[in-house]
């Protein structure tokens, strides 16, 4: 039995070793901490190279917004002030120091593209790579059916989670409502993208999320807890599966 929450390093955690978020100077520092996941964000781009980034877009050495998923990786890679991290490479790292992989997609297949194959092709290279010390997490309900989808076939015992509480307030002010509602009240998404993890922001997780899927035997990611008291709460909480933070020791601090 799990005696207490798992704990998964943010971004890396760049912020507790003070690197750049997903950087290769931040996993290397990961790898050392007394962390069993190591969470990172992925995109995509125009050539379809998988690369670790948190936003859509890197600046350049003149500070001009360039989208991810409209440039190669090489442009990428001449245009940039630091190194863009392959997905591999960064698996391989965690794999070769027994570390498990968090990986939270970034982006999305067109809609109903070759049943979400963008998804899927990440998630077979972390089979390859981690074999099954990996979870994937994502906020498109699409995602998260399809790569369900993959995992019955391939890998059953894989964790694929809907990620709630980080909704675009540049949507719509009606689609934002209904959005936000879906957050609070997630069943029915649940159910309909058979979504294995929840994941959800720590705000939420104090409303009524954390007993809601407990009796449903769901397993919960809360994200992104660097308060200490409230980290050690949390780790401590039989309903809580992980926790993530940008500063996991402060988890380890005597209360």
């Amino acid at each position: 039995m799990q005696t207490r929450a798992l704990l998964s390093a943010h971004r890396a955690a760049a912020r507790q070793s003070g690197n750049r978020d997903n950087s290769w100077e931040s996993l290397l520092e990961a790898v050392r901490m007394e962390v069993e996941y190591v969470e990172f964000d992925v995109h995509r781009t125009r050539d379809g190279e998988l690369v670790l980034h948190h936003d859509g877009h890197i600046r350049d050495r003149f500070g001009r917004r360039l989208k991810i998923e409209n440039r190669t990786y090489a442009a990428l890679s001449r245009l940039a002030p630091f190194r863009l991290v392959r997905y591999r490479e960064a698996l391989e790292l965690l794999a070769a120091h027994g570390k498990h992989a968090h990986i939270d997609l970034k982006f999305a297949s067109p809609s109903g593209h070759l049943g979400m194959a963008w998804e899927i092709d990440a998630a077979e290279i972390a089979l390859e790579v981690m074999e099954k010390s990996f979870i994937l997490t994502t906020m498109v309900d699409e995602s998260v059916r399809a790569l369900r989808d993959w995992a019955d076939r391939r890998s059953p015992s894989t964790l694929v989670g809907l990620s709630l509480g980080g909704v675009d307030l540049r949507h719509h002010p009606l689609k934002l409502l209904r959005l936000k509602l879906s957050e609070f009240f997630p069943g029915g998404r649940i159910r309909r993208c058979r979504s294995n993890l929840v994941v959800v922001e720590q705000r939420l997780a104090d409303v009524w999320l954390l007993r809601w899927a407990h009796r449903r035997d769901l397993k919960v990611l809360v994200w992104t807890v660097d308060n200490p008291g409230r980290l050690r709460r949390l780790i401590n909480d039989s309903r809580v599966w992980m926790v993530t933070s940008n500063h996991p020791s402060r988890a380890l601090l005597p209360a």
